[in-house]
Protein backbone atom coordinates (compact mmCIF):
# COMPACT_ATOMS: atom_id res chain seq x y z
CA UNK A 1 0.00 0.00 0.00
CA UNK A 2 1.17 3.39 -0.58
CA UNK A 3 1.93 6.47 1.93
CA UNK A 4 -1.01 8.39 3.28
CA UNK A 5 -1.08 11.83 2.38
CA UNK A 6 -2.00 13.99 5.22
CA UNK A 7 -4.70 16.39 5.32
CA UNK A 8 -6.58 18.13 7.70
CA UNK A 9 -4.08 18.05 10.63
CA UNK A 10 -5.51 20.47 13.87
CA UNK A 11 -2.22 21.19 15.75
CA UNK A 12 -4.46 21.92 18.85
CA UNK A 13 -7.21 19.71 18.29
CA UNK A 14 -7.76 17.21 21.55
CA UNK A 15 -8.74 14.06 18.86
CA UNK A 16 -7.07 13.07 15.43
CA UNK A 17 -7.98 10.36 12.76
CA UNK A 18 -5.54 7.81 12.15
CA UNK A 19 -4.99 7.95 8.55
CA UNK A 20 -6.20 4.40 7.16
CA UNK A 21 -4.95 1.52 4.11
CA UNK A 22 -1.20 3.09 5.26
CA UNK A 23 0.53 -0.27 6.12
CA UNK A 24 4.33 -0.30 4.30
CA UNK A 25 7.18 -2.05 4.55
CA UNK A 26 9.48 0.14 6.03
CA UNK A 27 12.96 -0.56 4.08
CA UNK A 28 11.30 -0.75 0.71
CA UNK A 29 9.64 2.22 1.32
CA UNK A 30 12.85 4.12 2.15
CA UNK A 31 14.36 2.56 -0.91
CA UNK A 32 11.74 3.89 -3.36
CA UNK A 33 11.81 7.32 -1.93
CA UNK A 34 15.66 7.62 -2.15
CA UNK A 35 16.26 6.23 -5.36
CA UNK A 36 18.40 8.72 -7.45
CA UNK A 37 18.17 11.23 -4.21
CA UNK A 38 20.89 12.91 -2.13
CA UNK A 39 20.79 11.43 0.72
CA UNK A 40 21.73 12.16 4.44
CA UNK A 41 21.47 8.44 6.42
CA UNK A 42 21.39 9.99 10.47
CA UNK A 43 22.20 6.86 12.43
CA UNK A 44 23.72 5.06 10.03
CA UNK A 45 25.11 2.06 11.61
CA UNK A 46 22.50 0.71 13.18
CA UNK A 47 24.87 -0.07 16.52
CA UNK A 48 24.83 -2.58 18.46
CA UNK A 49 23.13 -4.63 15.58
CA UNK A 50 25.73 -3.69 12.77
CA UNK A 51 27.77 -6.94 12.99
CA UNK A 52 25.13 -9.24 12.19
CA UNK A 53 23.37 -7.34 9.75
CA UNK A 54 26.06 -6.23 7.62
CA UNK A 55 27.04 -10.06 7.52
CA UNK A 56 23.78 -10.68 6.16
CA UNK A 57 23.51 -7.93 4.05
CA UNK A 58 21.01 -6.40 6.21
CA UNK A 59 22.16 -3.14 7.14
CA UNK A 60 19.36 0.05 5.63
CA UNK A 61 22.94 1.75 5.09
CA UNK A 62 24.04 -1.29 2.48
CA UNK A 63 20.84 -1.53 0.62
CA UNK A 64 20.88 2.58 0.26
CA UNK A 65 24.46 2.10 -1.19
CA UNK A 66 22.49 0.21 -4.13
CA UNK A 67 19.22 2.80 -5.04
CA UNK A 68 21.09 6.39 -3.72
CA UNK A 69 22.54 8.79 -6.24
CA UNK A 70 25.06 10.28 -3.50
CA UNK A 71 24.69 8.78 0.23
CA UNK A 72 26.59 10.14 3.26
CA UNK A 73 25.89 8.11 6.74
CA UNK A 74 26.27 10.60 10.13
CA UNK A 75 26.39 8.14 13.31
CA UNK A 76 27.77 9.38 16.89
CA UNK A 77 29.01 5.53 17.35
CA UNK A 78 32.80 5.83 16.64
CA UNK A 79 33.84 1.53 17.17
CA UNK A 80 30.83 0.90 15.05
CA UNK A 81 31.77 3.32 11.95
CA UNK A 82 35.26 1.80 12.46
CA UNK A 83 33.63 -2.04 12.26
CA UNK A 84 31.97 -1.34 9.28
CA UNK A 85 34.68 0.23 7.59
CA UNK A 86 37.46 -2.46 8.14
CA UNK A 87 34.94 -5.54 8.07
CA UNK A 88 32.17 -4.72 5.59
CA UNK A 89 33.95 -2.57 3.07
CA UNK A 90 31.41 0.60 4.08
CA UNK A 91 33.19 3.81 4.43
CA UNK A 92 30.71 6.38 3.60
CA UNK A 93 29.80 7.21 7.29
CA UNK A 94 31.38 9.46 9.45
CA UNK A 95 31.53 10.01 13.30
CA UNK A 96 29.70 12.99 14.42
CA UNK A 97 27.28 13.78 16.96
CA UNK A 98 24.24 16.46 14.99
CA UNK A 99 22.85 17.15 18.36
CA UNK A 100 26.00 18.73 19.45
CA UNK A 101 25.72 22.11 17.98
CA UNK A 102 26.94 21.02 14.77
CA UNK A 103 26.42 23.54 11.61
CA UNK A 104 25.21 21.61 8.58
CA UNK A 105 27.32 22.61 5.57
CA UNK A 106 25.70 20.47 2.66
CA UNK A 107 22.35 20.36 1.51
CA UNK A 108 20.35 16.81 1.20
CA UNK A 109 17.10 16.13 -0.71
CA UNK A 110 15.97 13.13 1.55
CA UNK A 111 17.57 12.87 5.14
CA UNK A 112 16.89 9.65 7.06
CA UNK A 113 15.56 9.92 10.89
CA UNK A 114 15.23 6.63 10.96
CA UNK A 115 14.82 4.44 14.31
CA UNK A 116 17.03 6.72 16.15
CA UNK A 117 14.53 9.55 17.81
CA UNK A 118 13.56 7.52 20.79
CA UNK A 119 17.52 7.37 21.56
CA UNK A 120 17.65 10.77 21.43
CA UNK A 121 17.62 13.31 24.46
CA UNK A 122 17.67 16.62 22.54
CA UNK A 123 15.30 15.93 19.96
CA UNK A 124 14.62 20.09 19.17
CA UNK A 125 18.81 20.06 17.92
CA UNK A 126 18.49 16.76 16.07
CA UNK A 127 15.38 18.11 14.15
CA UNK A 128 16.38 21.41 13.60
CA UNK A 129 20.09 19.92 11.64
CA UNK A 130 17.21 18.30 9.75
CA UNK A 131 15.69 21.07 8.53
CA UNK A 132 18.64 23.45 8.26
CA UNK A 133 20.21 20.09 6.30
CA UNK A 134 17.23 20.20 4.00
CA UNK A 135 17.54 21.51 -0.06
CA UNK A 136 14.46 23.91 -0.56
CA UNK A 137 11.97 21.03 -1.57
CA UNK A 138 13.63 18.21 0.40
CA UNK A 139 12.09 15.90 2.86
CA UNK A 140 12.80 14.27 5.78
CA UNK A 141 11.61 10.58 6.74
CA UNK A 142 10.78 9.52 10.11
CA UNK A 143 10.68 6.59 11.65
CA UNK A 144 10.02 5.18 14.98
CA UNK A 145 8.32 2.55 17.47
CA UNK A 146 4.69 3.71 17.92
CA UNK A 147 3.39 4.13 21.09
CA UNK A 148 -0.01 2.66 20.95
CA UNK A 149 0.52 -0.66 19.36
CA UNK A 150 -0.43 -4.16 20.42
CA UNK A 151 2.38 -5.71 21.15
CA UNK A 152 3.81 -3.37 23.88
CA UNK A 153 0.02 -3.18 25.24
CA UNK A 154 -0.15 -7.10 25.65
CA UNK A 155 2.99 -7.36 27.19
CA UNK A 156 2.28 -4.51 30.03
CA UNK A 157 -1.05 -6.60 30.89
CA UNK A 158 1.25 -9.23 31.92
CA UNK A 159 3.13 -7.07 34.03
CA UNK A 160 6.27 -7.14 31.33
CA UNK A 161 7.80 -4.24 29.17
CA UNK A 162 10.61 -5.22 26.01
CA UNK A 163 12.27 -2.13 25.18
CA UNK A 164 15.44 -1.55 23.98
CA UNK A 165 18.07 -0.43 26.66
CA UNK A 166 19.14 2.77 24.89
CA UNK A 167 15.53 4.15 24.33
CA UNK A 168 14.21 6.94 26.58
CA UNK A 169 11.03 7.78 24.95
CA UNK A 170 7.32 6.60 22.72
CA UNK A 171 5.87 8.32 20.26
CA UNK A 172 2.36 8.22 18.66
CA UNK A 173 1.08 9.21 15.57
CA UNK A 174 -0.53 12.80 17.07
CA UNK A 175 2.47 13.36 19.47
CA UNK A 176 5.07 13.11 16.45
CA UNK A 177 2.80 15.12 13.93
CA UNK A 178 3.40 18.10 16.96
CA UNK A 179 7.02 17.52 17.68
CA UNK A 180 7.62 18.19 13.54
CA UNK A 181 5.10 20.80 13.52
CA UNK A 182 6.54 22.32 16.62
CA UNK A 183 9.88 22.72 14.98
CA UNK A 184 8.75 24.10 11.46
CA UNK A 185 8.77 20.29 9.57
CA UNK A 186 4.95 19.78 7.80
CA UNK A 187 4.24 16.10 7.59
CA UNK A 188 3.09 15.31 4.65
CA UNK A 189 2.68 11.25 4.24
CA UNK A 190 2.39 8.71 6.95
CA UNK A 191 2.20 4.97 7.01
CA UNK A 192 2.82 2.24 9.42
CA UNK A 193 4.99 -0.92 9.74
CA UNK A 194 5.54 -4.02 11.70
CA UNK A 195 8.56 -5.29 12.85
CA UNK A 196 9.72 -9.19 12.31
CA UNK A 197 8.14 -11.76 14.74
CA UNK A 198 9.11 -15.53 15.84
CA UNK A 199 6.52 -16.89 13.23
CA UNK A 200 4.76 -16.38 10.09
CA UNK A 201 1.54 -16.92 11.47
CA UNK A 202 2.21 -14.34 14.22
CA UNK A 203 3.21 -11.94 11.71
CA UNK A 204 0.44 -12.59 9.24
CA UNK A 205 -1.76 -11.82 12.15
CA UNK A 206 -0.06 -8.32 13.43
CA UNK A 207 -0.03 -7.59 9.42
CA UNK A 208 -3.58 -8.30 9.86
CA UNK A 209 -4.61 -5.88 12.66
CA UNK A 210 -2.28 -3.22 11.06
CA UNK A 211 -4.04 -2.87 8.23
CA UNK A 212 -7.82 -2.43 9.91
CA UNK A 213 -6.55 -0.19 13.01
CA UNK A 214 -2.89 1.46 12.02
CA UNK A 215 -3.04 2.68 15.31
CA UNK A 216 -1.98 -0.80 16.65
CA UNK A 217 1.11 -1.01 14.33
CA UNK A 218 4.52 -1.78 15.24
CA UNK A 219 6.05 1.22 13.51
CA UNK A 220 5.44 5.31 12.84
CA UNK A 221 6.43 6.19 9.06
CA UNK A 222 6.31 10.05 8.73
CA UNK A 223 7.58 12.06 5.95
CA UNK A 224 8.20 15.75 6.48
CA UNK A 225 9.13 18.82 4.69
CA UNK A 226 9.65 22.43 5.64
CA UNK A 227 6.23 24.38 5.05
CA UNK A 228 5.74 26.53 2.07
CA UNK A 229 2.57 28.64 1.50
CA UNK A 230 1.52 25.58 -0.87
CA UNK A 231 1.81 23.28 1.91
CA UNK A 232 0.41 25.08 4.47
CA UNK A 233 -2.68 25.56 2.42
CA UNK A 234 -3.13 21.88 1.58
CA UNK A 235 -2.56 21.52 4.92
Amino acid sequence: MPLATITGYEHGAWEHRIPKRCLVDRDSTILSLCSGKRVLHLGATDAPFHKDKAVRGELLHQKLRTVAGALTGLDSDADAVAWLREHAGIDDIRVTDVTSEVEPTERYEIILCCDIIEHVTDLGALLRFCRESLVPDGTLVVTTINATAIKPALRALAGREAVHFDHTCYFSYATLANLLLRLDLQPVQFAVFTYPTVTLAARALFNALARVAPGSADGLFFVAAVPSPERSARA
